[in-house]
């Protein structure tokens, strides 16, 4: 190489240089706005109508579309199109976009989806396009595509499409930001993903715990109107006037009851003073199942009584309400003898039955052991019970205080 051909192409890279800063300071611009908006903008078709038009400015289309993939198949449907200068949202049949764009799922010119990198196709030449597809573009007037797929890791999750109406070729730089902007978009598309899977999780939640809760109570209360409707049945034949007092305690139940299934719709938390004196909580639960109950309830505490946390209280309560509540309606049971036990950092409640026993790994079908066992996963409680068919029922949730 000559010396005057050597400096001529020290010079072209000198000059080339600074437009190469330049570029980069654009495209790391670009870059940064987007992330910006994608981690501000809440609603997600807003975030990914900005990336495509950040794309179609940054190379100059008149036209573009986001595709995205139809689950458990290889069609795609367009989602967002940009048009004259705005972003238009597609509706299902895609019939209600402006300007002129494909009708139902046809991206079948998906090069870059299969060779996962964006690429350049010319409308008169790529053998990717069908006589109808080159013909609906020439119509259009456009000779350029480009393509750039959205992947999530071996998953193609969608395409951005940008039309040209003319020959173009673009650098590497400028395919280089546009598949980063596709990975903005992918990146915002997973997140409403995971956010939406955990917003369905923590519905399946709530109602599970509104569902043991409106068990646990309710059924506690319609047990106890049910004892005391049965025993002013009975007494209706023989001492009429006592029948006005177990009409005061079915009312006292019912209200009691309507108040917990609203107390359970609302998810209001525990009150310190509610729940903390299980001692006190189960004293009142007991008299309130047990009166004018034909079995022998005894209720013993051992050690001394203690405030717990509201949680605790709370389950422990519940665990003991669905164990009576059970021995009431199916147990045929004499006796029952509730023991609530404060030793150490340990409290134990145990519910015990002279009843005619089952079988508890047989799934019955029934609510109440299922909610009694997620109750004390919750607060870490260790629950048994042993039943024998004929032997009677006995459950203890055992808790560690601290």
């Amino acid at each position: 190489m000559s010396q005057n051909a050597s400096e001529s192409s020290v010079q072209s890279s000198e000059e080339a240089t600074p437009y190469r800063f330049e570029q980069l300071a654009k495209a790391n611009a670009v870059l940064k706005k987007t992330l910006d908006i994608l981690a501000s903008e809440p609603e997600l078709d807003t975030a990914l109508g900005h990336v495509l038009r950040v794309m179609t400015e940054c190379l100059g289309s008149p036209s573009a579309a986001l595709w995205l993939a139809t689950p458990d198949s290889d069609a795609f449907h367009v989602h967002l199109a940009y048009y004259k200068g705005e972003v238009f949202e597609a509706t299902p049949d895609g019939k209600q976009l402006p300007g002129p764009w494909p009708q139902g799922h046809d991206l079948s010119w998906k090069t870059h989806i299969c060779d996962r990198h964006p690429t350049i196709y010319d409308v008169e030449t790529a053998p990717e396009l069908t006589p109808r597809q080159r013909q609906f573009m020439q119509h259009l007037g456009a000779k350029t595509l480009l393509g750039v797929p959205l992947l999530l890791r071996n998953e193609i999750i969608g395409s951005f499409t940008l039309r040209f109406m003319e020959r173009r070729e673009f650098q590497a730089d400028d395919l280089e930001l546009m598949q980063a902007l596709a990975h903005y978009a992918t990146l915002a598309i997973q997140l409403l993903r995971m956010a939406e899977r955990d917003r369905e999780a923590a519905i399946l939640e709530e109602r599970n715990r509104l569902a043991r809760e409106i068990h646990d109570t309710l059924a506690q209360a319609f047990t106890g109107i049910s004892i005391q409707l049965g025993v002013a049945k009975w007494l209706l034949q023989r001492d009429p006037t006592a029948v006005a007092e177990i009409i005061d305690r079915v009312e006292s139940l019912t209200q009691s009851g309507l108040a917990e299934a609203q107390r359970s719709v609302w998810a209001l938390r525990p009150h310190d003073k509610e729940y903390a004196d299980l001692a006190q909580q189960l004293a009142s639960s007991v008299e309130q199942i047990g009166t004018g109950s034909p079995i022998q309830i005894d209720l013993q505490i051992v050690g001394t009584p203690r405030l717990l946390s509201p949680i605790i209280g709370k389950n422990m309560l519940r665990i003991g309400q669905e164990a009576m509540t059970n021995t009431l309606k199916h147990a045929q049971a004499t006796t029952l003898r509730i023991k609530l036990t404060y030793e150490g950092a340990i409290a134990e409640l145990c519910v015990q039955d002279n009843g005619r026993g089952f079988l508890p790994n047989v799934d019955t079908g029934g609510f109440g052991l299922i909610s009694m066992s997620e109750r004390a996963d919750r607060i870490a409680g260790q629950l048994t019970i042993h039943s024998q068919p004929g032997q009677g029922t006995e459950i203890c949730i055992q808790v560690a205080v601290n």
